[in-house]
């Protein structure tokens, strides 16, 4: 991958937005709990910028609220459902594109 993963992500690189970068933390923390700003520190996102896109991938169902970390809510990501071949895919093209 070109430059570090934050920027160069599999889906961030296709579609370079809040909710790529936030999607592909999902190939690193798998089913990992993480909270918003857990995420907005790994993303180089803003918090808000992060809380509004998990509120969106809750929705979606790619990701789930599971406890309360102190204050902050904790969520995962529902890497069992289509979001992984998604990614999968993503990577894969990624890969081809670095190769050529």
């Amino acid at each position: 991958m070109r430059g570090n993963y934050e920027s160069a992500g599999p889906l961030t690189s296709l579609f370079p937005d809040p909710v790529a970068k936030v999607l592909d933390q999902s190939l690193i923390v798998g089913n990992m709990e993480q909270t918003t700003s857990m995420l907005a520190e790994s993303t180089g996102l803003t918090f808000k910028t992060v809380k509004k896109v998990v509120e969106k991938l809750v929705e979606r169902g790619f990701m789930a609220p599971t406890r309360k970390i102190g204050n902050a809510q904790a969520y995962k990501f529902n890497v069992e459902n289509d979001l992984h071949e998604l990614i999968e895919w993503a990577t894969k093209y990624q890969f081809s594109r670095d190769l050529s």
